[in-house]
């Protein structure tokens, strides 16, 4: 029985790579539409939930919101800064004009909402698109633009070309085809480097399972379904006494009495609703298949039955290292390939700064400095302002123990 399933399971797996084959070939370019994307929807013909979900209706899930919501917020939390490469390695350079359009990328956004937007677009759709207005050729502003209203198309050589349709009146201006030059593409895991796979659709089974537990649950508890007791006896009750021992009980509960048990009838109540308790446990799974599809540690969606105190700040770390680190790679390398001229970038580069959230509580952060600057890698200066601190005149010199040198040199100063 056991070999029978698991050679169904390999026929079943062998036709969904073949689909994805036979589908994902198709197209100029061999690039993946949502035509062939829906197809690689539902891989096992018999996993139907009795419900379909779609880009906006998986929003309504509580925990897949939420974790856009929190992964979203963060990046665009993020300080994102100008870099220049000089004689002392990487610095801020608050000149350079591309900090104009990190603080309003446009007349109708500010930069936080901007981020937040793209990020929730690419974590839902797969994909997240601006379209770069020019004047003489310099960017001076981005235009975020909905997955759902763009195309992409491949011509010769392979090269990428956007057709863009705003639905706003006020943005048709911008409609129309775009070089790939013009447009700020940021996508998700891909099998073709042209698009983003749609999340929602390869994980439509999964989320719709979770949309069809949460119908059932409201099934089961708007009919009654949650019994706190239950009242037996050993005989059986004719309708009379039924009638008469239910207009009792009714008469007790409306004038909050203790009713009087007649007829035998015991009264037991239960623990656990063995359905009930069934239905949390699913519901925790779904959580945790949310998670896994995000990318997000479930403590930050309030699950907290694995979480320790001990291991809690060690999970947060890694959602910064494994979750928003590559996410952020994402939007500065296609900001920096995009927004800078080519003479440009050797010398210049795009930075979300990660180290706010990543320096730990208060006792490690303050170990940490305590070396950096008893060791001289940091100066005072550069401490306060990672602690969001202006500077003081005189902290920017390093230190450096008294007890350590260079060999062969004397690190006191002779006055002459």
């Amino acid at each position: 029985m056991e070999e029978r399933k698991q050679k169904s399971l390999i026929r079943r797996m062998a036709g969904f790579v073949r689909g994805i084959k036979a589908e994902g070939t198709s197209g100029a370019g061999g690039s993946i539409d949502e035509k062939s994307a829906s197809a690689l929807r539902r891989p096992i013909a018999d996993m139907d939930f009795g419900v379909r979900v779609d880009n906006k209706s998986a929003l309504k899930i509580t925990a897949y919101y939420a974790g856009i919501r929190i992964i979203s917020e963060n990046v665009a939390s993020l300080p994102v800064r100008v870099l220049h490469r000089g004689d002392k390695g990487w610095m801020p350079d608050s000149e350079h004009p591309l900090n104009r359009i990190f603080s309003r990328p446009n007349r109708y956004t500010n930069w936080f909402s901007f981020v937040q937007t793209m990020v929730t677009w690419l974590k839902d759709w797969g994909n997240a698109y601006a379209v770069i207005e020019r004047q003489a050729g310099i960017p001076v502003a981005l235009h975020q633009a909905h997955p759902a209203g763009v195309q992409i198309t491949r011509a010769g050589m392979g090269a990428k070309y956007y057709r863009v349709t705003f639905s706003d009146s006020s943005l048709t201006r911008l409609n129309g085809m775009y070089s790939d030059e013009d447009i700020i593409h940021v996508m998700e895991v891909s099998i073709d480097g042209v698009k983003g796979l749609n999340p929602v659709y390869l994980n439509a089974g999964t989320l719709e399972k979770s949309m069809a537990q949460e119908r059932f649950a409201a099934d089961f508890y708007r009919k009654g379904g949650n019994i706190k007791a239950v009242m037996e006896t050993d005989g059986s009750l004719g309708d009379d006494a039924y009638k008469a021992f239910m207009d009792h009980m009714a008469l007790a509960s409306q004038n909050f009495d203790t009713p009087l048990l007649e007829y035998g009838i015991k009264y037991k109540s239960l623990d656990v609703n063995p359905v009930a308790a069934q239905l949390l446990q699913s519901e925790t799974m779904s959580l945790q298949d949310v998670c896994r599809i995000l990318g997000l540690p479930p403590h930050m969606i309030a699950d907290l039955s694995k979480a320790t105190f001990s291991n809690i700040e060690h999970q947060t770390i890694q959602f910064v290292q494994y979750t928003l680190r590559p996410l952020v790679k994402r939007f500065e390398v296609e900001l920096e390939n995009k927004l800078l001229f080519d003479s440009e970038r050797p010398y210049y580069g795009v930075d979300f700064s990660l180290e706010g959230l990543l320096r730990g509580d208060t006792a490690a952060r303050s170990a940490y400095y305590h070396n950096a600057i008893l060791d001289g890698y940091m100066s005072r200066n550069e401490v306060r302002e990672l602690e969001g601190y202006g500077k003081v005149d005189g902290l920017d010199e390093m230190l450096y123990p008294l007890n350590t040198g260079t060999v062969g040199k004397d690190n006191n100063e002779k006055s002459e």
